[in-house]
């Protein structure tokens, strides 16, 4: 209004703008078409979270579409299973309900690092029942065009944390669906396979049931031999006189613990003996573990990279001992040299092999009686 009074002395007249074709369709094209660039890079978001106890677990699974949908479920496993099994169930079943929504790009957010950093690559799954689970992981992620893990804090993840423990929850604004599900076994389960025969076997048998072998001579071994172990809680342990009681492995079990001990988190490349000594520490036994041990160390490719250079002689030594001081001499003639006074030009050497007591004297020619004259003196 001040300026329509301002101006109003100039008597000024206004004329409406007339459409002009090409940014009208530039304007429509805007405001209408959809920009197919984007669509491509629309993801499904995955939040799952876990949580277990000793004699069940629960998992809580929210999937939000890029419309705005939101899909809730709450799973119970009826059947124990670890903090980190219970992440996997909870991302395997957050897995199968987005493959059932129709969902091509997700991207996965849970609070566990173990499980985030197990499926990037960046942690290794020592557990053979979460390798399983993590093959699993990988093989329903391949039946989508994109999957990305990321590890977010606990602070982002509240709502599928409350899912997993299972307690009451408000139902949000907009389209949302909750599921509630229950299972009875788990998704991955480990088949377990009869163990090969070891020496310690027929130690277990006569300490739980008095069985003896066929073979006098080989029973009444056995007899001496079975004083040093011992059965508690059904593990067998061998006994010591200055140690305490070691545990038993079976040869399927001694690759892992030598892996451990020499590698790994326990270990730090050492020798053959001192992995031995440091397995006895931990408190391990089985009767073949010094060959083991050392055949594991000549085959361990990083102590092999990183070993120092060997120095030791192609051919063996020959050790020259000596019972007492100057029984044995070693003697040596060298030159010629250039000339010297008094026409010196070789050298004779001699050696004391106890006390490495050394006598050298400069000759001008070599002769028996140069040579005598030098040992009796």
């Amino acid at each position: 209004m001040t300026w329509a009074i301002e101006l109003s002395q100039y008597d000024l007249q206004y004329d409406p703008r007339h459409a002009i074709k090409a940014q009208a369709m530039a304007d429509f094209l805007v405001e209408v078409t959809r920009d197919a660039t984007k669509t491509l890079t629309i993801r499904w978001k995955l939040h799952v979270d876990g949580a277990s106890n000793q004699t069940f677990g629960g998992a809580g699974i929210i999937l939000e579409s890029p419309t705005g949908v939101v899909y809730e479920q709450s799973i119970k496993f009826e059947f124990p299973v670890s903090n980190n099994q219970v992440e996997y169930e909870a991302l395997l079943g957050g897995l199968v309900l987005a493959k059932e929504v129709g969902a091509t790009r997700l991207e996965v957010c849970s609070d566990s690092q173990v499980v985030t950093s197990q499926i990037k690559g960046t942690y290794q799954a020592m557990d053979s029942l979460l390798q399983k689970h993590l093959e699993k992981v990988k093989r329903l992620s391949e039946q989508f065009e994109e999957v990305t893990v990321q590890h977010i804090p606990r602070e982002r993840s509240t709502r599928a944390y409350l899912l997993s423990k299972l307690a009451s929850t408000k139902l949000g604004m907009g389209n949302r669906s909750l599921i509630q599900g229950l299972i009875k076994e788990p998704a991955v389960a480990l088949h377990i396979t009869k163990e090969d025969p070891s020496c310690m076997n027929s130690i277990t048998d006569f300490l739980e049931s008095s069985k003896l072998p066929g073979d006098e001579k080989s029973a009444k071994a056995l007899r001496r031999e079975v004083a040093k172990y011992a059965i508690i809680q059904g593990q067998l342990f061998k006994k010591g006189l200055s140690q305490p009681l070691l545990k038993c492995l079976h040869p399927s079990q001694t690759g892992y613990v030598l892996r451990e001990v020499h590698e790994r988190c326990c270990g730090h490349h050492i020798g053959g003996k001192a992995l031995v000594r440091k397995l006895i520490r931990a408190g391990y036994y089985w009767p073949s573990m010094m060959k083991n041990s050392k055949e594991f160390v000549k085959k361990c490719v990083k102590c092999q990279e990183n070993a120092n250079f060997h120095k030791a002689p192609a051919t063996e030594l020959n050790l020259l001992t000596s019972s007492r001081p100057f029984s044995h001499w070693g003697v040596d003639l060298l030159g010629p040299f250039p000339v010297g006074p008094g026409q010196v030009k070789y050298l004779i050497v001699a050696i004391d092999y106890y006390t490495k007591w050394i006598e050298a004297e400069p000759l001008a020619s070599i002769s028996s009686s140069n040579c005598r004259k030098f040992m009796w003196r």
